[in-house]
C-alpha cells in the first residue's frame, strides 16, 4: 500500500461526505487506504458505512482527543506515507499525489496551504485569518519548522520516530510534534500551492470559544517547549495583565500577514477585523487561563469540552 490518508472525526455529519468524495476522487495512480476515526454522537459512523464502504471506520465510543484519532489510525495504517486531512476539510484532487512526489524527493514531511471554502461568512474568515496565518496560499515552497496538522503527510518512519502526535495539547500539538521530530533533523518543506479548503465556524460564539480554546493550548505548549513568551505564559498575573497588549500584538501580525492576502480582505471588510479584534482577545483570555494551569498530559479537549 502506497499511502494511507487519516481523517479524525467528531460530530463531522454535516461535512465528511464532501471530506470523502475529494479524498476518493484524488488523481493518484498508487492504490492508497482511507481511514476515519469518529468518536461523535452523531450520524457519521453510519454516512461513512453506507454511502463509503471501501473507506475503514475506527468507531470509539468515547470522545477520542484529535491526537489520539490520528495515532490509533496510524497504528492500523498500512501506507508507506501517512497523510493526515480533517473531516471538516476537502482536498484539492492533487492534494495526495503532490505530498506523496515531495516525499519521494527525500523530505521527511510536507504540507500546505488551507482556504476557506466557498461561501464562507465574515465570522469563518476571521476564523482563517486568526488560525491560519501561517499557512495561506503564497509565496514559493519553502522549509518550514512545522506544518498545520489537517493538510500534511509523513514517511511512515518519520512519524513514528517523533513518537506520533502528542496529546494534550489541542488544538496545538503540531509544534510540540515538531519539536519531538526536530532532534532527528528531519526536513520539513512548506508547499503554498498544496490546499485544502476547511469549513470554519461561522456562529461567533463557536469561534470564540475556539480561540479562547486556542490560547489555552499556547500557553501549554510554550511553557512546555520554552518557546518565546514562555516567562509569560509561567505567570498568570503577568498574562493577565498583559492580556490587552498580547491581543494587540498578535491582531498586527496577523494583519501583516493577511495584507496582500484575499485582495487585503480585511481592509475590505471591516466585520471581518472586527471580529478578528475579537478574536484575539479571546485567545488572550485562553492565554491567561493556560498560564494558571499545571502541564499536563490530560488531553485539552476533554477539559474544554
Amino acid at each position: 500500500m502506497r499511502s494511507s490518508v487519516i481523517i479524525p472525526s467528531f460530530q463531522s455529519e454535516a461535512t465528511i461526505r464532501a471530506c470523502l468524495t475529494a479524498v476518493l476522487a484524488q488523481d493518484i495512480a498508487d492504490p492508497f487506504e482511507v481511514f476515519v476515526v469518529d468518536s461523535g454522537t452523531d450520524g457519521t459512523a453510519e454516512v461513512v458505512r453506507r454511502d463509503f464502504p471501501t473507506v475503514r471506520l475506527l468507531k470509539s465510543e468515547t470522545r477520542l482527543d484529535p491526537a489520539a484519532a490520528r495515532n490509533w489510525a496510524a497504528r492500523e495504517a498500512l501506507g508507506s506515507i501517512l497523510a493526515f486531512v480533517d473531516s471538516d476539510c476537502v482536498p484539492q484532487p492533487d492534494w495526495l499525489r503532490r505530498m506523496c512526489v515531495a516525499l519521494d524527493d527525500g523530505i521527511h514531511g510536507v504540507g500546505g496551504a488551507i482556504v476557506p471554502v466557498n461561501g464562507s461568512n465574515a465570522t469563518a474568515w476571521a476564523g482563517y485569518f486568526c488560525e491560519f496565518r501561517e499557512f495561506l496560499p503564497r509565496g514559493v515552497v519553502r522549509d518550514a519548522t512545522y506544518l498545520t496538522i489537517n493538510n500534511a503527510a509523513y514517511p511512515r518512519d518519520t512519524f513514528w520516530r517523533a513518537g506520533g502526535f502528542p496529546e494534550g495539547y489541542f488544538p496545538q500539538e503540531d509544534q510540540v510534534f515538531y519539536s519531538r521530530l526536530s532532534p532527528t533533523c528531519a526536513r520539513i518543506r512548506f508547499d503554498p500551492s498544496i490546499v485544502v479548503s476547511h469549513n470554519h465556524r461561522t456562529e461567533v460564539t463557536a469561534f470564540l470559544a475556539h480561540q479562547t480554546r486556542i490560547g489555552l493550548a499556547n500557553a501549554l505548549v510554550v511553557r512546555t517547549l520554552g518557546l518565546r513568551g514562555a516567562w509569560i505564559a509561567s505567570h498568570p498575573w503577568l498574562a493577565r495583565l498583559l492580556l490587552p497588549g498580547l491581543a494587540t500584538y498578535r491582531f498586527a501580525r496577523t494583519a501583516a500577514a493577511c495584507w496582500r492576502q484575499e485582495h487585503c480582505v480585511l481592509l475590505k471588510q471591516p466585520a471581518i477585523a472586527g471580529l478578528c479584534w475579537l478574536g484575539m482577545l479571546a485567545w488572550g483570555i485562553g492565554f491567561a487561563r493556560g498560564s494558571a494551569r499545571e502541564t499536563s498530559t490530560t488531553p485539552v479537549l476533554a477539559e474544554i469540552g
